[in-house]
């Protein structure tokens, strides 16, 4: 079918008309009217504008990025950046630099390792060069952490600390934590981490990073609010500054009663470019971190037990935060890597669907 271009007679003169070379998505026009923010005419006869902008070059739709952690993001790219870091010996010795050069920050925070590089990280090696101020390391994937004797000492890991649901606490035979932490074992230290860093230290480069974004051509993003073990609930941080572009936000969904707490965030923080738009769930691991859910186990070199992944829900949880989910219409963006995890998912958006005869359009993220 042939494109179709609306051609709209402007009684008065719009408020602002753009003219140039101007992509509209199914054809190029050479002019667009803008009405209280909103396109409203296209063509060479939408009249004059009360202001008149003549284009430099073409101009196409804005992007809008449907998955992005961008305050995480910026933060953990404003830190000590670990990606290509060649072995355990030389992440210690970038620990050692990096706390030279920033002896204010209350924590050593590093982001990019890669467990095929590193191999099996040890977090007291780490101790040899910073000691006196815990350390948090993310590998790449932002679903497992190495830390350092001061961070497990300030939360209270020991050999006694059980593995919490859907995470794993790395031990040596005797059951002595070594600074490993894998999937919701993060938690156990991130929580405490982000105490030490208010609004003003957490957002210190999200403004460039919004900058970069809307220099890029992205006029909208959906902000997931939190990383695997990493809640970062603080919506308010977007709607406190002068945002370049729109804002979608997701509050995680760690338990079924997130639920609730999520919709009772909405509606608290929206303004015009920020706004609520549902919860986060994430159902399993990352294929990159070897944790999605499988319906068949890894290939295990070393002959060891079958290893299907990690997972936080199953089905008989799932059900329960679709079903919270529909009584408070949330929409949720369920993190779904593994074959097993998508199914765990659709199964237990069957079970609601039969019970309610209908479902909002949630939607499977990353499957």
């Amino acid at each position: 079918m042939s494109p179709v271009i609306f051609f709209f007679a402007c009684t008065e003169p719009a408020d602002v008309v753009f003219r140039g070379d101007i992509w509209t998505g199914s054809a190029w026009v050479d002019a667009v009217a803008v009405d209280d923010g909103v396109v409203s005419a296209v063509g060479e006869d939408v009249g004059e504008g009360l202001v008149e902008v003549t284009l430099d070059g073409p101009a196409y739709p804005g992007f809008l990025d449907a998955h992005t952690h961008t305050l995480a993001g910026s933060f953990a790219m404003d830190r000590l950046l670990l990606l290509g870091t060649p072995s355990m010996d030389a992440m210690v010795r970038s620990v050692e630099e990096y706390a030279a050069e920033t002896p204010d920050e209350p924590w050593i925070v590093g982001y990019g390792w890669l467990g095929e590089s590193i191999g099996q990280p040890d977090g007291r090696l780490i101790d040899a060069v910073v000691s006196d101020r815990p350390v948090l390391l993310v590998d790449n994937s932002g679903h497992s952490a190495v830390v350092n004797s001061a961070a497990l000492a300030l939360v209270g890991i020991t050999a006694d600390t059980p593995d919490p649901p859907g995470g794993v606490i790395g031990r040596d035979d005797d059951g002595t934590p070594t600074g490993y932490l894998h999937e919701a074992a993060l938690s156990l230290v991130s929580d405490r981490a982000l105490e030490d860093y208010d609004d003003a230290l957490l957002a210190s480069a999200l403004d460039e990073t919004l900058d970069d974004f809307a220099r890029s051509g992205l006029t909208g993003v959906t902000e997931i609010l939190a990383v695997p073990g990493f809640d970062i609930g603080r919506p308010w941080i977007y709607t406190d500054r002068d945002v370049p572009l729109r804002v979608v936000v997701y509050l995680p969904i760690f338990v079924a009663a997130d639920v609730a707490d999520a919709a009772a965030m909405r509606g608290t923080f929206e303004n015009d470019r920020v706004r609520f738009g549902g919860g986060k769930v994430w159902v399993d691991g990352s294929m990159g971190s070897a944790s999605a859910w499988l319906s068949e186990p890894y290939e295990d070199d070393e002959g060891g037990e079958a290893d299907f992944g990690s997972h936080y829900f199953d089905t008989d949880a799932l059900i329960e935060i679709v079903r919270e989910a529909e009584a408070n219409g949330i929409h949720l963006k369920l993190h779904a890597n593994g074959d097993a995890a998508v199914t765990a998912v659709l199964d237990a958006m069957e079970v609601v669907l039969a019970e309610n005869g209908s479902l909002l359009r949630h939607t499977l993220e990353h499957a």
